[in-house]
């Protein structure tokens, strides 16, 4: 095994421990919103939202910790006259999803930013939000004194302290996953209760 293998594989063994921990360290101690933000049916629901706010034509959609940019590769999909930014604030993530949105040709603008405070958000129509609740805590101020009126703020699991909600979605994990499934007819599920549905907030500025 030659120096360049070995500093290949010892990348990756890196990388692979250093997320663990972190996943383990943020889901434990600080709080990160559930895994469920790139489920198909999740992102379903919240594209029928936006189409049901009638937002503009041309919007400006942020997805704040964008991680694989599923949100938006859908909404891009959705709306495909839409101007697509990606902000992550963990740099490692970041080259990640920069080196994705290049090798899969997406029309995604990817930005780093450390502290999500500094973001200039003024030009955005609905940002989306995969954040834990540490970081939301600091946000609101930046959202009533940025954004213009009419922008809608998407917070997944997680409630944005001090705005007024205009609408609370709840999404079961396990009725989501068969609801889609049937709705594409690869099988037709017996209704069941699902699991304890996942809390989607949405405020209107």
């Amino acid at each position: 095994m030659n120096k360049v293998q070995i500093a290949v594989y010892g990348a990756i063994v890196f990388s692979f421990f250093y997320y663990l921990i972190r996943f383990t360290f943020d889901l434990l101690l600080r709080g990160f919103a559930p895994v469920v933000s790139s489920r198909p049916w999740v992102i379903e629901t919240l594209i029928d939202e936006l189409k049901k706010n009638k937002i503009k034509e041309n919007p400006v959609i942020y997805s704040l910790s964008c991680g694989k940019s599923g949100f938006l590769y859908f909404v891009g999909k959705a709306f495909p006259n839409a101007t697509l930014v990606g902000v992550e604030n963990d740099f490692l993530l970041y080259l990640l999803e920069r080196i994705q949105v290049l090798i899969r040709l997406l029309d995604i603008k990817v930005l780093y930013q450390k502290r999500l405070y500094n973001l200039d958000v003024s030009r955005a129509n609905v940002i989306y939000c995969y954040l834990g609740v540490k970081y939301l805590r600091e946000l609101p101020k930046k959202f009533k004194f940025e954004c213009k009126p009419g922008t809608l703020i998407i917070s997944v699991g997680f409630p944005i302290p001090n705005l007024p909600e205009k609408k609370v979605l709840e999404i079961s994990q396990q009725q989501g996953r068969l609801d889609f499934l049937s709705k594409r007819k690869i099988f037709s599920p017996k209704k069941k209760e699902g699991k304890r549905p996942h809390l989607i907030y949405i405020y209107e500025i």
